[in-house]
């Protein structure tokens, strides 16, 4: 995987009502003024990934941000950032995200996190797990390295077979 540049978004935001309040404990973002960049990111997942308000992109992100991680190899350098933003929700149920573990240090900072979902087909509700590690330079994400468990999303698609993982493991094929 190549890493690539974000455009800002230029979209209008996405209705996503039913998917409020999008971000839960154990993550508090008013409890502590000690985190501000897990602050800055919970934002981030709040606004673009929850609501769809892909106008934040823009607000949080510059031209030059390096974007690595599968979805950065969904798109050339010079596609927009929303557009693979909006192709993603556009498979799944409203989301909702909750940081189960957050650290920083003056300019980096680091999440794990579940994403709860479901299919919009049948309101099959899943979650999939994941790790974004973000480096702040001036209020805005400057890099931003993801690693979400896109298997198992593909998987409760119903897009991949169930234990398509365990099945590549032992050298086998998917047909």
């Amino acid at each position: 995987m190549s890493p690539r540049r974000a455009a800002p978004a230029h979209s209008q935001p996405m209705q996503a009502a039913e998917c409020m309040p999008a971000m839960a404990a154990p993550f508090d973002p008013a409890g502590t003024d000690r985190m501000p960049l897990t602050r800055l990111l919970h934002y981030w997942f709040e606004e673009v990934w929850c609501k769809g308000n892909l106008a934040a992109v823009a607000e949080v992100m510059t031209a030059d941000t390096l974007i690595t991680g599968a979805v950065s190899a969904l798109a050339e350098p010079e596609c927009d950032y929303g557009e693979v933003v909006a192709a993603l929700r556009n498979l799944l149920g409203p989301i909702t995200v909750t940081f189960t573990h957050a650290m920083e240090t003056r300019d980096w900072v680091s999440v794990r996190l579940l994403a709860s979902t479901s299919d919009p087909r049948n309101g099959t509700p899943f979650e999939i797990s994941g790790q974004v590690m973000a480096r702040v330079a001036e209020g805005r994400i400057s890099e931003l390295h993801s690693n979400m468990d896109y298997f198992r999303m593909f998987e409760q698609l119903g897009q991949l077979p169930p234990e398509a993982l365990a099945i590549c493991m032992t050298g086998e094929r998917l047909k």
